[in-house]
């Protein structure tokens, strides 16, 4: 449906957070972290940062990537609630139940999948020198190398 504007969901929410979370530590106002931001060929004005961090705009993945830059973080880490304990249960978009934050990390990491089969995860998630090693690995494990 055209002009209808999505919810931010828990994931976009849990971004919003840590983006403020993460410009209060290093200690950059709007201004400053956007200057950071346009210097790196992403330009994000203040107003726009204010609006993340209030949840009132989205993050595309260039977004996410030039913030993850700017800020000094993976881009993984803008996608995981901060303190938060390995066996605390969290909210991620796309699942409808809560899942444990471990198991986020996993997934977020590309570890282990959130549901689903683990080899075809391995498969599907790992870039092909990851799969490569972990094939020649368990090979090794299977020959008893």
């Amino acid at each position: 449906m055209t002009g209808v504007k999505s919810e931010l969901g828990p994931t976009g929410r849990v971004l919003a957070e840590v983006v403020r979370k993460r410009r209060e530590e290093l200690g950059l106002t709007y201004a400053q972290l956007s200057r950071r931001l346009t210097k790196n060929g992403r330009d994000i004005p203040p107003l726009s940062l204010r609006r993340i961090e209030s949840c009132q705009r989205h993050v595309n993945v260039d977004d996410l990537a030039a913030l993850a830059i700017a800020l000094e973080i993976a881009p993984v880490t803008l996608l995981m609630p901060s303190g938060v304990t390995a066996g605390q249960e969290v909210r991620v978009t796309g699942c409808d139940k809560p899942v444990v934050a471990e198991r986020l990390w996993n997934w977020l990491t590309a570890s282990y999948p959130i549901r689903g089969a683990v080899m075809s995860f391995y498969g599907a998630a790992l870039p092909y020198w990851e799969r490569n090693d972990m094939e020649e690995r368990i090979g090794a494990l299977r020959r008893g190398s």
